[in-house]
């Protein structure tokens, strides 16, 4: 082994980050070449004889510890960690995959596989695990860290992809990375602003894998800060089809910076964009005019198609939402001359276009070409590295499954079947067995393979398949009472039968067991509202929200919870979170307006009912508007502490939109109308309040079996009074003719109810009571004509 100097340079540190150099790369240690040169093999394959001589028994965290406190070959271990963790990459990522195997490290991919697991299992499909394990064993090491501070960003790199070879989400990975995080905060190498930038690239990415979208939006800002990027959407006029005569204003992305790029190199192999070839759609928009490009780097790149990610997130699932997002994509694909985003950016398009029949062809070829990139030998292994952690690239297996996906969705069963089959995703076996008629294959080959390894996972499908819960319980004993897996699946059992008692507390472990799984936190949250359990219900809507902030059920739900443990402020922030997801569900803006105004927003109870009627057309709601007419005729002080007299108008404009549709003869909404308009206290309002209390008492006698209740009754009798005041009121000081027209006219209203009702011989107190009230009115309504009978 040869002697090595026991210090690195700052700058060769930044150089391993980056993965370049940018002085030669021949005046650099020899192992530090090898790594930008991309010869990971020939590191670990060197440094293992070393490794052979010093421990060959023991485990790999041993052998980690007791070398690297033993000797003083810190920039080795460095770069064999770096190398080891490449590799990987390498092997799992970017092609092109090497067979050959480090035999010391085969030797113990057991002992690796079982320290990655965390409880759950690693994909089947992952190879050489061992270099990844290695390399976290290596950057864990307390002396290296202290040795190199870039060796804890390296533990980050590490944690990332360890995420992404489980079948599970962890938590555990999630919090130690969180920490991880917060000591690279601290570092000096951050001084330099090419890493600053990278570091932030790389936490918006990994806090866009677990969703959580704030934390992500903190970090992709100071990226674009750093960068000096400003990114605006603009909308230029143009042509996105062949046979379009008229040109429509189209979307673009309108870069602009304020610094120079940042370094980078290209790669002259990078994957190819397929052309579309469809008869009707152009490849690309067609402007009228041109619009001037700037030159951006990889780095530039990164950042937008992390904005893309992060807006594509933070957005409802929505066809408009995909055309406003789209020209991040189209920048990056267009722009880029990094092989990892090329790449990314591409995987990132066969997603889009999937769903559309235009273009899901080519999504599918896509997917294909994008395979044989990975598997093709021409890109440099080094230049497929560049930028590789800040390019948010899947696995090869995911790019396989979404491949898979794509066949299936074109009718293609058979051929994707295959790919399911190989990459072991029998969820997706099952499906397409269903699909074929073939139902009874699916429990065959779940048992085959079962026979072959039992795992965990096989053990739950096999109970998914069979309905048979003595399925799970052998899986929750193979995976030592640990697996979260398990009990989601056993509490999705009960769940699909409706069986919610039975299936919360399977829900509820499998989340105690890993905090981050949406689906379950949606289920636990709905099983526990139907067995009533309103404080868990609340918990679990409300985690899921925090996972997931754009399910506008599950804000719905959280409010409804909240309403049940009698919390109704919390509730209604809830239901303004749900409409921020759906804005077209007249019942969610329903359940809004019924919580606001118990708690007294009207400006918002008003907007509200506005909406509704903007979705539904018709809509009455009594008890709202009653509520609303009382606060505005008592002048009450509303939840912001400003009087409702200062929404009068509003209430007006609401009744009278509510009114003008002809199918509204409910007498109530006529009888407050005419008693909000009574409150602006004008002549001409007065009048407006008499003619709409003539359209309820229509309303409330158009029915002949009016009198026979005495519910109907009362109020008819009531609106008899209301109906006397208001034109007692408005004949004061009016012409003679128009007086005697008016009055007319409610005396033979009142007639006509007092008639009805004596025919029926009522002996009822109230009613007797209220009947003399409008005598009353009758006798005065009628002197008053008698007096204006000449005149």
């Amino acid at each position: 082994m040869a002697v090595e100097t026991d210090q690195i340079d700052k700058n060769i540190e930044i150089e391993i980050l980056i993965n370049f150099s940018i002085d030669k790369v021949s005046n650099l240690p020899h192992n530090v070449c090898n790594i930008l040169n991309g010869q990971y093999e020939n590191i670990i394959s060197e440094f293992s004889a070393f490794i052979k001589v010093i421990n060959n028994g023991d485990s790999i965290e041993e052998i980690v510890h007791n070398s690297i406190s033993k000797t003083d070959l810190h920039l080795s271990w460095l770069c064999t960690g770096v190398a080891s963790l490449l590799y990987f990459v390498q092997c799992n990522w970017t092609g092109p995959y090497v067979d050959m195997d480090i035999e010391w490290l085969k030797t113990r991919r057991n002992e690796a596989v079982k320290g990655l697991s965390l409880h759950d299992e690693c994909n089947i499909n992952v190879q050489k695990p061992e270099l990844l394990y290695l390399s976290k064993k290596i950057f864990s090491n307390i002396d290296l860290q202290l040795k190199y501070e870039s060796c804890i960003w390296w533990l980050f790199r590490a944690n990332l992809l360890h995420q992404h070879i489980l079948n599970e989400t962890s938590g555990i990975i999630f919090e130690e990375t969180k920490h991880i995080i917060s000591q690279i905060n601290n570092l000096d190498i951050l001084n330099n602003p090419l890493c600053k930038l990278l570091f932030n690239l790389e936490s918006a990415i990994f806090y866009l894998y677990y969703r959580s979208t704030q934390n992500s939006e903190e970090y992709l800002e100071c990226a674009q800060n750093i960068a000096g990027l400003t990114l605006n959407l603009e909308g230029a006029m143009g042509k996105r089809t062949k046979y379009q005569q008229e040109e429509k204003a189209q979307l673009y992305l309108k870069v602009e910076m304020n610094k120079n790029i940042f370094p980078s190199i290209d790669c002259e192999d990078i994957p190819k964009s397929l052309n579309l070839n469809d008869e009707l759609r152009l490849e690309r928009i067609e402007f009228s005019e041109h619009k001037e490009e700037i030159q951006l780097g990889a780095l530039e790149d990164a950042i937008i198609l992390t904005k893309y990610v992060q807006l594509q997130m933070c957005q409802p699932k929505h066809k408009l939402t995909d055309e406003e997002i789209m020209p991040y994509l189209i920048k990056v694909i267009e722009n880029t001359k990094n092989w990892s985003l090329k790449m990314t950016s591409l995987c990132y398009r066969c997603s889009l276009e999937s769903g559309d029949k235009r273009t899901v062809e080519r999504s599918m070829m896509q997917a294909e070409s994008l395979l044989k990139d990975c598997s093709d030998t021409k890109a440099p292994v080094a230049r497929r590295i560049d930028l590789f952690f800040a390019s948010g690239m899947k696995p090869i297996w995911i790019l396989e499954e979404n491949w898979a996906n794509l066949m299936f969705s074109l009718g293609l069963v058979k051929g994707a079947l295959e790919v399911f089959i190989k990459l072991g995703l029998w969820e997706n076996v099952i499906i397409c067995y269903n699909v074929l008629n073939l139902k009874h294959k699916a429990a065959e080959i779940i048992q085959q393979e079962i026979s072959k390894k039992p795992t965990v996972m096989l053990w739950c499908l096999l109970g998914d398949v069979t309905g048979d819960v003595n399925h799970y319980e052998t899986a929750w004993r193979l995976s030592e009472e640990k697996s979260s897996r398990v009990q989601r699946h056993w509490g999705f059992y009960y769940f699909t039968k409706k069986d919610y008692s039975e299936a919360v507390p399977h829900l509820k472990l499998s989340v105690e067991l890993n905090n981050i799984q949406e689906n379950v936190w949606f289920r636990l949250g709905y099983a526990a509202l139907q067995i009533e359990d309103w404080k868990l219900a609340a918990t679990a809507y409300r985690r899921y929200c925090a996972l997931e902030q754009y399910t506008f059920e599950a804000w719905n739900n959280l409010a409804k919870a909240y309403i049940k443990l009698g919390d109704k402020p919390r509730a209604w922030k809830s239901l303004q979170d749900a409409i921020k997801c759906n804005y077209d569900r007249w019942e969610v803006w329903d359940n809004l307006m019924v919580v606001s105004i118990d708690l007294g927003h009207f400006s918002e109870v008003i907007q509200c009912y506005h909406r509704i009627l903007d979705l539904k057309n018709n809509h009455v709601d009594i008890q709202v508007l009653q509520i609303l007419t009382n606060a505005m005729i008592n002048n009450i002080i509303d939840a912001d502490g400003n009087s409702v007299s200062r929404l009068l108008q509003n209430s007006l404009e609401l009744f009278g939109r509510i009114t003008s549709s002809n199918t509204i003869n409910n007498p109530d909404i006529w009888r407050m109308y005419a008693e909000l308009v009574a409150l602006k206290k004008t002549d001409i309002d007065n009048e407006r309040a008499a003619q709409y209390l003539q359209q309820a008492h229509r309303f409330a006698t158009s029915n002949p079996k009016w009198s026979q209740r005495e519910e109907t009754t009362l109020n008819v009798l009531e609106l008899c009074c209301n109906l006397a005041q208001a034109y007692l009121r408005c004949t004061k000081d009016i012409a003679v003719v128009k007086k005697r027209k008016m009055l007319g006219s409610a005396k033979l209203s009142l007639q006509g109810v007092v008639r009805k009702i004596k025919e029926q011989e009522w002996n009822n107190t109230n009613i007797t009571e209220q009947l003399t009230k409008v005598e009353e009115y009758l006798t005065i309504i009628t002197n008053e004509l008698e007096q204006i009978k000449f005149m």
